[in-house]
């Protein structure tokens, strides 16, 4: 049986979550089925502060990347004054996309199933995509509602297969509303799994109790809820610093405000990147995680890196939607989310200084990863879609 030729459309190479579940599937595809080809929009050594991390490792596994300024015509700078490019713009603009729209339809020509690694990754080159060229246009979903306003511009009446973590009718519903014809493939952010990392312990000293937060400084990902809680934690006289492990400006972010506001200029410990987050969280003997959640599920990769460390997590709900879980700390709810300030102060000081909670958390956390987040188990999913096409 001769194999598919998939073709994945990326952002980028950069060391971010959309660009660690392509490089999760790339892993776990079966290369005897399939032949990975990699389309990314943006070129090498772009950014200073972010790595083209996943390239080499792509390159690696036998994948192909292309570069779309390889595939696309662009306008020259050569034009003369700015009086000329204005006027010339319209005619030239309008000539440029057409012989793009060309060289894109001939690249996707020679692949089996085009794929697209993110809805802004499609929305991005939508306009020189040629109407009607798919029947069906499969995309990754790698923003939820509550991270941005990436749909608003969708032309709604395309057919679409997503493919995302919700995982109830009424979250799909929601996230997708608006949309007239589509189909939703279920599939939870995965990883290749291991125990090798599950070395967790409760620190039973009266010492300094370490909480980590790991993510990208950035405005859409919201911290407030996190510095609240930390400005109460200290206010009651608890020993407790606050870790802050990511890429990205404070100022930028927009935390700056929160930190001047609450009086924490100089209590909060911004770390920077972290190339291998686990060993980071085992090293420095992190006692508890907050992240961000979404509907009782990790909002992310680095919740899920963290349960394989075994270290209890805590989460603040993003979710504007109903949910029955909330603001609970029990031995049914595996992931505990937040929407009371005072409510996740409480569950915080129970996981740092009562065993059986902590433990509880840590087994339950790192066991439902382990069972259900195996790239190498949830990729046949992906496959079955793949061989169908």
């Amino acid at each position: 049986m001769s194999k598919k030729k998939i073709l994945f459309v990326v952002s980028d190479f950069y060391h971010n979550g959309a660009q660690r579940e392509m490089y999760e599937l790339d892993c776990a595809l079966n290369k005897n089925k399939f032949e990975v080809t990699l389309l990314s929009l943006t070129g090498l050594n772009t950014r200073l502060d972010l790595p083209d991390y996943f390239y080499e490792k792509h390159l690696r596994l036998g994948s192909k990347i292309l570069f779309y300024q390889d595939v696309v015509v662009q306008l020259e700078n050569r034009l003369g004054t700015k009086i000329l490019k204005r006027l010339l713009k319209k005619i030239l603009n309008k000539k440029i996309k057409k012989k793009n729209s060309k060289n894109l339809t001939l690249l996707f020509n020679n692949y089996d199933q085009v794929v697209f690694m993110g809805e802004y990754v499609y929305q991005y080159l939508s306009p020189v995509i040629l109407k009607d060229y798919f029947k069906e246009i499969l995309i990754f979903v790698m923003s939820s509602r509550f991270q941005s306003e990436s749909y608003r511009d969708f032309e709604k009446n395309n057919r679409y297969l997503f493919i995302g973590g919700f995982d109830s009718l009424k979250q799909i519903e929601y996230e997708f509303e608006g949309f007239s014809d589509y189909k939703y493939q279920m599939l939870y952010l995965s990883l290749t799994v291991t125990k090798e990392y599950n070395k967790w312990g409760f620190n039973e000293n009266n010492e300094t109790k370490k909480v980590g937060i790991f993510t990208r400084l950035h405005r859409d990902k919201p911290l407030d809820p996190f510095l609240y809680a930390y400005q109460v934690l200290l206010n009651q006289g608890l020993n407790i610093e606050l870790h802050i492990f990511g890429v990205g400006d404070v100022k930028y972010a927009g935390y700056d405000r929160y930190i001047n506001n609450l009086d924490l200029n100089g209590k909060i410990h911004f770390r920077g990147h972290q190339i291998d987050m686990k060993k980071t969280i085992l090293e420095e003997k992190i006692d508890m995680v907050w992240f961000q959640g979404y509907n009782n599920l990790p909002a992310g990769y680095a919740g899920l890196e963290v349960c394989l460390t075994g270290t209890p997590q805590l989460f603040w709900d993003f979710f504007i939607g109903e949910n029955q879980q909330i603001n609970r700390l029990d031995e049914n709810v595996i992931y505990p989310h937040y929407k009371d300030l005072l409510s996740f102060v409480e569950a915080s000081k129970k996981v740092l200084y009562d065993f059986e909670v902590a433990e509880s958390l840590s087994k339950k956390q790192f066991q439902d990863v382990y069972d259900n987040r195996d790239i190498f188990k949830n990729v046949e999913t992906i496959e079955k879609i793949f061989l169908e096409e």
